[in-house]
């Protein structure tokens, strides 16, 4: 199964904006009023809040940035709430999968996915186990049905991806509020996890056309699904999911039209597909320019992936 990782992805990178020199200083003055999320209380769970940060006139800016969760055990997460200033392109937040590893970056400190001068920072590191979390969308709220969860061991680090865009001539600010929603152990029938299939080696797009880009992914045990949420970029203009193999070969399952704001599809009950079935993307990009794009991590690139939550195998 082919999964998308952003540190992979790193080596694709290409800059749509002008590569020049900008410095990340700022007068924490010149940083407008922003209205953040109220945090959850104690029995209701946790907040990761990342403070102002600014992005620069004509840049995008992305990075990573490993916080705590503040919880000293085992939760699960059935609720999940972000709020970010105006101009983000997505928010994700992954895990470790070994909190002790001395590879792992240090707490509190953002490291830029490019450098000042607009190159990409080739030393990144990032989480390593699972997603928690991802949206497009500034102003967002997974609710996952009654008796799921995302399960987050205890003392669990996250490492929060939170890119932005400033295609003006002014410094723009960034921030990020995300919050987690426990419920008791014992009120959790289905622990879900993310997973992801991505058209990365398929993408390409010739200048001035528009280009259907398919991609299958075959299971080799069954898989179970009770969500699914599409991503690509501004030139994507449709995302459609088939079912592969078996009786209901053919059948479209998934629908996105609007790339900033793809819908949240759940499945009731869990959409089973057995070992020897699969599913097909077929994402429809329009390249308006005079050069060819693939697929990459910048806003002028493009992306095709479907991520699901599937149960806990």
């Amino acid at each position: 199964m082919r999964h998308i990782t952003l540190l992979t992805l790193i080596g694709m990178l290409a800059l749509g904006f002008q590569a020049c020199e900008r410095p990340f200083t700022y007068d924490p003055n010149d940083v407008p009023v922003f209205e953040g999320l109220e945090a959850p209380t104690a029995d209701e769970g946790h907040q990761i809040h990342v403070p102002p940060f600014p992005v620069p006139a004509q840049y995008e800016r992305e990075f990573f940035l490993r916080m705590p969760i503040g919880n000293t055990e085992e939760i699960y997460v059935s609720r999940f709430q972000s709020l970010c200033r105006p101009g983000t392109h997505h928010l994700i937040a992954y895990g470790y999968e070994d909190e002790n590893d001395p590879r792992n970056p240090e707490v509190g400190v953002m490291r830029d996915q490019n450098l000042s001068d607009g190159r990409g920072n080739f030393n990144l590191t990032m989480g390593d186990g699972a997603m928690y979390y991802l949206t497009q969308e500034p102003n967002f709220t997974l609710e996952l049905p009654e008796g799921s969860a995302l399960k987050i061991p205890g003392n669990a680090t996250v490492d929060i991806n939170s890119h932005y865009f400033n295609a003006t001539d002014e410094i723009r600010f960034g921030e990020v509020y995300l919050n987690f929603y426990t419920v008791p152990q014992e009120e959790i029938t289905e622990v879900l996890v993310v997973d992801d299939i991505n058209n990365s080696d398929e993408l390409y797009l010739p200048p001035g056309e528009t280009t259907d880009v398919e991609y299958v992914e075959m299971f080799d045990e069954t898989v179970e699904i009770r969500m699914m949420l599409s991503h690509m970029h501004k030139r994507g203009i449709q995302f459609d999911v088939y079912y592969v193999g078996g009786e209901r070969d053919g059948e479209l399952i998934y629908s996105a039209f609007d790339y900033q704001h793809p819908p949240t599809q759940f499945f009731e009950p869990l959409l089973s597909i057995p070992a020897g079935e699969g599913l097909r993307t077929v994402v429809r990009y329009f390249n308006e320019t005079n050069r060819a794009i693939s697929f990459g991590v910048t806003s002028e690139d493009e992306m095709g992936i479907l991520f699901y939550l599937r149960k806990e195998i």
